[in-house]
């Protein structure tokens, strides 16, 4: 037997063998497997195995210990060694069938090598051995076949201590249950993130009862209809709304719920373009009726908790008089509902010649821009027949009454409107708002109301409520049967329309105290309520409210089809609808006596409500079923130019008729 290389007690370097000594007394040749840890030799030479302490860093000038192992070369003179021993491994490794492998086998098991000291490592069993190995970390990687003959006892507790490499590929390939079950897990978790976000929003969207139409210029408001309160931020409903005026029941006795308010208490408020996010003050002159007046944004504010329509003798663009239209164009529009206004009218109930007025239009047509109402105003026909042609009338001459029931000064012909540009008879491809080409489209028109004096031999003033219809029955005449009137100062005014419109209307009488120069000065309520119906248009009606009280009301009858003019049902608008509020004069309207009228006068409104029923809301200027934004955003010099009266004035044609052109 080799003898082992030893150090003494003094802990002193010089007894240290250098790594040319240490291995040179490496036994050569094989030995039992029970001789792979023979007993060292102590330094007084007991064999014992017993030595006294080795000096370390992590323990310097302790005491003697008395050791159960083989000492260590030490922390300084064993790492050559161990560096040599490692590179005599790798070699022996590598000739195997030369080498003697016991002794690569002493090496690698700490027998010789490192036994104890701060760089040691734990004890372990060699295969088909029984007796622990005490020494340096186990290489293996360059000969498994020499180390793992048999496999190693693992901990019961943990898998992860079997150093088996069998055992370690166990259950990796691609189809094994594990990976299954991973891929399992990553598609589970992919389902769930995408019913999340897809899944639900779309079920939610199919069942939910309430309609959001959400449309285009519509301040504060997502695509679900909601309006979020952020500071500083304009509100569809004005803050200072009262709680009671919330909601209401419907003269169809249907529950409302406010949708859109304006109550005006912020005094100073200016409405030139890009001050307000739902009103702007024109800059114009309404040459349509033929107004005295120009329009100007200056002339509009707000003052004691009050919109201020202001009129002054004034000179302006060769006119006298200068006074203010205020519009929501495609900034605030409506679908059906119910508006209602609070409002003081200009002047006394003696004053002949001012004109105010509250109105609706579709946002397809922009008040004043002559071009962009030409062939939209004052349509509302979703039917392809020959009401949509110009004059109404065919290329032989047919219908009669289209020939012979006008005005005499208009030589008898019924219309001389120019037909709908954008009607249901429109070809495919051409240029039309949609959603499809064969749904009409349109401005139409309805008032809450239009003031002036009496008429009707009445001692005072009245306002006319109406709505405006193309194409038009024969004779103007509608169905009065399909009308009610609800007060005893409501008359059916005898107004039936003219060769560019066919209106419905009442009058109704006022009293003197909704007038600013009364002895009492008090706001009235004006209101309109109306609700087209797309797929069955009969069963739209339009009520009517002056000085807070329903005046009159219609249904669709009123406007049903026509055998003489071979017309079909006029619908009730289901236009998104724009507001209107102005304070005009004109002789178009009603003669003009200055001598009456105090100037200047002021239209004031306390308030602007808008209610739709309950679950019902459908607010904006582009709704999806009737979008207006990319039809407007296409043909902006027909929206934009005052001078523009016509739809070829700025540079667009008509886009092609199956009844008149062909497709």
């Amino acid at each position: 037997m080799s003898t082992w290389p030893s150090r003494s007690d003094a802990g002193g370097d010089n007894n240290y063998p250098d790594s040319q000594t240490a291995y040179a007394n490496v036994p050569t040749s094989p030995s039992p497997m029970d001789n792979l840890h023979p007993p060292l030799r102590s330094p007084n030479g007991n064999g014992n195995g017993r030595t006294s302490y080795v000096s370390s860093p992590l323990n310097p000038n302790a005491g003697p210990v008395p050791r159960s192992r083989p000492p260590s070369w030490g922390p300084h003179a064993a790492l050559e060694p161990q560096r040599t021993a490692a590179s005599s491994v790798s070699e022996g490794i590598q000739n195997a069938a030369k080498d003697d492998k016991d002794t690569i086998r002493n090496v690698m098991t700490g027998a010789v090598g490192s036994g104890y000291g701060p760089y040691a490592y734990p004890s372990m069993y060699f295969p088909n051995s029984d007796r622990p190995v005490t020494g340096a970390f186990f290489p293996y990687s360059d000969a498994p076949h020499l180390d793992f003959t048999n496999s190693f006892t693992p901990d019961e507790d943990d898998a992860l201590h079997d150093p088996d490499p069998r055992k370690m590929n166990e259950g990796m390939g691609p189809m094994n249950w594990r990976g299954l079950l991973n891929i399992s897990f990553v598609f589970l978790i992919v389902a769930a993130l995408i019913a999340l976000f897809a899944g639900y929003p779309i079920i939610s969207y199919l069942e939910h009862d309430e309609i959001y139409t959400v449309g285009n210029n519509v301040i504060g408001i997502n695509e679900t209809g909601q309006a979020a309160v952020i500071p500083n931020l304009p509100q569809l409903i004005d803050p200072e709304t009262p709680e009671e005026a919330k909601t209401r029941t419907g003269y169809d006795g249907e529950e409302y719920e406010l949708v859109f308010s304006d109550e005006f208490n912020t005094d100073g408020r200016t409405f030139y373009p890009g001050d307000d996010p739902f009103w702007e003050g024109v800059d114009l002159w309404y040459g349509a009726t033929e107004d005295i007046e120009w329009y100007d944004p200056g002339m509009i504010t707000t003052a004691n908790g009050s919109l201020v329509i202001t009129l002054e003798r004034k000179a302006s663009h060769g006119l006298n008089y200068v006074s203010g239209m205020l519009q929501s164009w495609n900034k605030f529009c409506f679908t059906g509902g119910y508006i209602e206004v609070s409002v003081l009218f200009p002047g006394d109930q003696l004053a002949m010649g001012f004109w105010p007025a509250a109105w609706t239009m579709g946002n397809l047509g922009r008040p004043g821009y002559g071009a962009s109402t030409d062939g939209t105003w004052p349509y509302t026909y979703n039917s392809c027949d020959v009401g949509v042609l110009p004059n109404q009338t065919r290329a032989d001459g047919t219908p009669t009454a289209a020939q012979t029931s006008g005005k005499s000064k208009s030589n008898g012909v019924l219309s001389y409107l120019p037909g709908q540009r954008l009607s249901a008879c429109t070809c495919p491809g051409e240029d039309h708002p949609g959603p499809s080409v064969n749904v009409g489209r349109s401005a139409p028109e309805i008032d809450i109301f239009e003031a002036e004096r009496s008429k009707t031999g009445g001692p005072g003033g009245q306002t006319s409520q109406s709505s405006q219809y193309a194409p038009f029955n024969d004779a103007y005449q509608y169905n009065t049967a399909a009308t009610t009137l609800y007060l005893p100062t409501t008359y059916h005014n005898t107004f039936l329309g003219s060769d560019t419109q066919q209106s419905i209307s009442s009058l109704t009488d006022m009293d003197e105290s909704w007038f600013e120069n009364s002895l009492t000065p008090t706001y009235a309520t004006y209101g309109l309520e109306f609700l087209g119906d797309e797929k069955n248009p009969e069963n739209g009606f339009i009520n009517w409210v002056a000085g807070g009280q329903r005046s009159w009301g219609l249904t669709a009858a009123a406007f049903g089809p026509d055998a003489s003019t071979e017309i079909s049902q006029r619908t009730v608008s289901v236009e998104p609808m724009s507001i209107i509020l102005n304070l005009g004069i004109s002789e178009s309207f009603q003669a003009v006596d200055e001598s009456t009228l105090a100037i200047p006068a002021h239209l004031r409104f306390d308030y602007v409500r808008v209610y739709q029923r309950k679950g019902q809301t459908n607010v904006g200027c582009d709704p999806e079923n009737y979008p207006t934004a990319k039809y407007i955003n296409d043909h902006l010099a027909a929206y934009t130019n005052i001078n523009l009266t016509h739809w070829a004035d700025a540079g667009f044609t008509y886009p092609k008729n199956s009844l008149k052109d062909g497709c």
